[in-house]
């Protein structure tokens, strides 16, 4: 006990000397924390017991089994004419933009280095190790239907590693480092390998916020609300002026405040102090509901931000508010979900703020599941054991604001008449434009000689109508007309 208990003074001390050390919890000075600690004995058997806490890490979340539910489905075999019926096969780019989460950071980590260690390509909205039924995410998702999709990351290591690709996710950046990102987003995309710029469809994820709320209790005014969306609107509009054929999700913000549900341990502690203090160790309850309204006002100012169309005035681009994680709180183990004090750890890495994979594959299901469901019928929050969301030969399309998922014949609604029946008669290329050829000859010469046959009838009724004053044409006295009905 007494060996215990002065394990535990060393690390607080430790911890304590580290924050006067380094004058605050940004996340460079919680690199060198986690550096030091890493040669701290104490530390790290104290972290060796903190990992059974988190052993049951992995296990799928994505639907209702160990397979990805979705299907195939019909689908024209021409790309996307707008954004706005564009589907999951359509789509042959994928980025994201964001902090530590996106990066992928603690994802796998077993030993305390190994916190800082980035797996990219096990990320929720851009990881693309394996398939859809080895690790649940939103590329893998679209790898399903499009297996040439490019721009997924597919290793561990920082922005600048090989294995990162159109993965510009930064660990510890702000909203302030959005248009920076925004515009080495587009310079990859430029470059990387398999990529046609102007022409291939891309799905681009946007999320950050977290940091700038951990740090919202030192400085209100630099990470207030309306500087948040003014630096998310400069980097979509960096977006908007100059990326082609772009459906862009825009997450919005966790709660942050419910860190202080995983002060587990003091190993939690003390990791907490250097990455999110002001969720962890609210210095006041005055102080704790400041935050959590905070919370709500980036949220709003976000909502704002997207409703007003500023980025729906090409069809080849649209912004689209993501809301999955609005109500959502930390899951909780079986049969205490009414008790905040037994958060599900299998959900967080290590460090008690960061996802495992299975949080990651979690939040890839329900950001999915968003870019499925209308607008209009978003779900705001996520809970374990959610089915998967399908796209369908009835609703095919990743909803914005300007379709609504309705249902006409199999394609929705929106397809014209000529993309429904290249569906359904899906020959080749060349074979589909000389048969469509074909047809719009024939339909013009067929057009023609109706009109001249209608016209030789009318002049016939109307010199006859001469000759016989009292013959009427029952059809138009009365009134009625006759409506051609496609069946």
């Amino acid at each position: 006990m007494g060996s215990k208990c002065a394990f535990v003074w060393i690390l607080v001390i430790s911890t304590w000397t580290s924050l006067l050390k380094f004058s605050g919890a940004d996340y460079a000075a919680y690199r060198k924390y986690i550096q030091e600690q890493a040669n701290n004995i104490t530390f790290v058997k104290l972290f060796q017991e903190h990992l059974k806490l988190f052993q049951s890490n992995n296990g799928k979340v994505l639907g209702s089994s160990d397979t990805f539910d979705c299907k195939q489905f019909p689908h024209p075999t021409r790309s996307a004419t707008t954004v706005h019926n564009l589907t999951p096969y359509d789509v042959k780019v994928v980025g994201a933009m964001g902090d530590s989460i996106t990066a992928g950071t603690g994802i796998k980590a077993t030993t305390v280095l190994g916190l800082l260690r980035e797996d990219r390509g096990l990320s929720w909205s851009i990881g693309g190790i394996g398939d859809i039924n080895e690790h649940e995410t939103v590329a893998n998702a679209l790898k399903f239907y499009n297996p040439s999709v490019a721009g997924f990351s597919t290793g561990s290591g920082d922005v600048n590693s090989k294995y990162a690709h159109l993965n510009v996710a930064v660990a510890g950046e702000t909203s302030s480092d959005i248009p920076r990102q925004a515009q080495e987003l587009i310079d990859r995309m430029k470059k990387e390998p398999g990529v046609d710029f102007e022409n291939d469809w891309k799905v681009i994820t946007v999320f950050i916020g977290g940091n700038d709320l951990c740090d919202y209790c030192k400085d209100k005014e630099t990470y207030s609300a309306e500087n948040y969306v003014s630096n998310i609107q400069k980097g979509l509009d960096i977006l908007h002026a100059q990326v082609p054929r772009a459906f862009v999700n825009l997450v919005e913000v966790l709660n942050i405040a419910v860190v202080r549900q995983l002060n587990q341990n003091l190993v939690c502690n003390g990791l907490h102090l250097f990455l999110c203090g002001c969720a962890a160790f609210p210095m006041s309850k005055e102080a704790e509901a400041e935050l959590a309204a905070e919370v709500i006002q980036y949220r709003e100012e976000a909502e704002k931000l997207i409703a007003t169309g500023r980025y729906d005035t090409r069809n080849d681009f649209t912004v689209v508010l993501q809301p999955f994680l609005k109500d959502t709180g930390v899951p909780m183990k079986d049969g205490c979900s009414g008790d905040s004090s037994c958060p599900d750890l299998s959900y967080f890495a290590p460090d008690c703020f960061h996802f495992s994979e299975k949080g990651h594959e979690a939040a890839a299901g329900a950001l999915w599941n968003n870019m499925i469901e209308p607008v209009s019928k978003k779900r705001t929050s996520w809970t374990p054991g959610e089915l998967v969301e399908c796209p369908s030969a009835t609703s095919p399309y990743f909803a914005t604001s300007k379709n609504d998922q309705s249902t006409d014949d199999q394609f929705g609604g929106v397809y014209s008449a000529d993309e429904k029946e290249s569906n359904s008669n899906p020959s080749g290329t060349g074979e589909s434009v000389a048969k469509s050829t074909v047809g719009i000859v024939v339909a013009v010469v067929a057009g023609a000689c109706l009109l001249i046959l209608i016209a030789v009838a009318i002049i016939r009724l109307v010199n006859k109508n001469k000759r016989c004053p009292e013959e009427h044409l029952p059809l138009l006295q009365s009134g009625q007309s006759y409506v051609h009905k496609s069946i």
